[in-house]
């Protein structure tokens, strides 16, 4: 056991195996579902949320953790007697962490850290300090600090329809990339999300394609572990992904799990993303 405890938010995406494994604690934000707002996670499934939206043809809202939460959540940790590093949810695309900063001033022996990521790229900073032999908690997170701009991940996505009903693509666009059969790649970008490569054709292709793109920068990615995140709604598709993956990279671990509720809200069903870590220079 680290002399430290690992928090994080609910949007890192990984196997509840390892959550216990190496005692990572995760505070939830929110879902509303019309009139009803409740924790996104442990307890909502990716899929309630989807058969959510195709009832009612509304999208649901997610909101951040608001300083309060935050603040009683550290509290509660510290008792326990060990500092606390938390990791945040990438402040370039949620309030999450700075309203885990102001808890932490509040609190105090808590180190807060931008993840600048989501999914799997939280996870794979959280793993690297977890199996190093680092003790100190500042030094635990300045070196994932220095770690998480080695991250690169992306993902495809079937159609901008969440995207467009949450306000975040134009119905111009989301009508012209349906019509054009427009598949794209959302790349992280020091925190923020940014458009990619454009793939056009039937969903399963483009997601090969996208894959091919991934893996042909594979020497200059570590293989040893390797992160897959989806909301994949075909298992059989899902098992043949995971073999092709295993077969390219010849990683020695491959985690695969689905995206959180909150994650799903944004992106929607099918939509698959990599997540790998550059080796260092």
């Amino acid at each position: 056991m680290k002399p430290y405890i690992i928090s994080a938010d609910s949007t890192l995406d990984m196997p509840p195996e390892l959550l216990e494994r190496y005692d990572i604690r995760v505070i939830a934000s929110y879902v509303t579902m019309g009139e009803n707002t409740v924790d996104d996670w442990p307890d909502l499934t990716q899929k309630e949320l989807l058969d959510y939206v195709k009832q009612s043809g509304q999208l649901a809202k997610t909101s951040a953790a608001n300083p309060d939460d935050y603040e009683k959540w550290f509290r509660r940790l510290r008792a326990e007697g060990r500092p606390v590093i938390h990791v945040a949810k990438s402040a370039g695309v949620s309030s999450c962490y700075q309203n885990a900063c102001i808890a932490a001033q509040e609190v105090g022996n808590v180190w807060v850290v931008d993840s600048k990521n989501l999914a799997g790229g939280t996870s794979l900073t959280i793993l690297a300090v977890l199996r190093s032999d680092l003790e100190d908690p500042a030094q635990a997170a300045a070196f994932m600090e220095a770690y998480r701009e080695r991250i690169e991940g992306s993902f495809i996505i079937e159609t901008l329809e969440f995207l467009r009903k949450g306000g975040r693509c134009s119905t111009l666009a989301a009508l012209g990339a349906n019509i054009l059969k427009l598949r794209p790649e959302i790349v992280f970008e020091d925190g923020i999300m940014r458009v990619g490569k454009k793939y056009r054709g039937v969903y399963r292709k483009c997601v090969y394609e996208y894959l091919d793109d991934q893996l042909a920068k594979l020497p200059d990615y570590e293989t040893d572990l390797v992160y897959m995140n989806h909301t994949l709604q075909d298992p059989a598709f899902l098992k043949e992904l995971k073999d092709y993956v295993k077969e390219k990279t010849g990683c020695r671990e491959l985690i695969e799990y689905p995206a959180s509720s909150a994650i799903s809200t944004h992106c929607g069903p099918n939509t698959f993303g990599m997540f790998f870590v550059r080796k260092e220079k």
